[in-house]
């Protein structure tokens, strides 16, 4: 599957995208990934490197920046109260694809620690249900994260 933010960036080059409707989609989608990481109120260190390998593996973005776009999206997500704005500009700028990736994503960060608690699977599940992702992609999503 190609990377998340290498089919992001390659759908919004068009002409009358500029490359800041890309920065704030990786914006976006690091807070989504940051949320499902603290769902269980403790931010493991294997779940912050699954959040920096899924913007990092095919963003332009050097680790550096990587590093500082998970510190400030954490820093967006403990001061927000909801995530109906993040949701928004994913069902604006997100097709399918880009859905299913960030949906596979978020249980990849889920799975960093070792275990799914239930409040990240629940928030995954609700992220799915407002970005309109279908059960039965959410369930295939989880199986290609778990690698069954």
């Amino acid at each position: 599957m190609a990377g998340l933010f290498e089919h992001l960036l390659s759908s919004i080059n068009q002409p009358d995208a500029s490359s800041t409707d890309a920065a704030q989609m990786e914006r976006v989608s690091a807070i989504l990934l940051v949320e499902i990481a603290r769902a269980d109120h403790d931010i493991d260190s294997a779940e912050r490197d699954e959040i920096a390998r899924a913007i990092g593996a095919s963003s332009a973005l050097p680790a550096e920046e990587v590093d500082e776009l998970i510190d400030e999206a954490m820093c967006e997500a403990d001061a927000t109260l909801s995530l109906h704005t993040h949701v928004s500009e994913i069902n604006r700028q997100f097709d399918k694809q880009n859905k299913l990736a960030l949906v596979e994503h978020m249980w990849r960060v889920a799975l960093a620690d070792g275990k799914i608690d239930q409040y990240e699977e629940y928030t995954i599940r609700k992220l799915c249900d407002l970005i309109h992702v279908k059960h039965r992609d959410f369930m295939q999503a989880k199986h290609r994260a778990i690698g069954k």
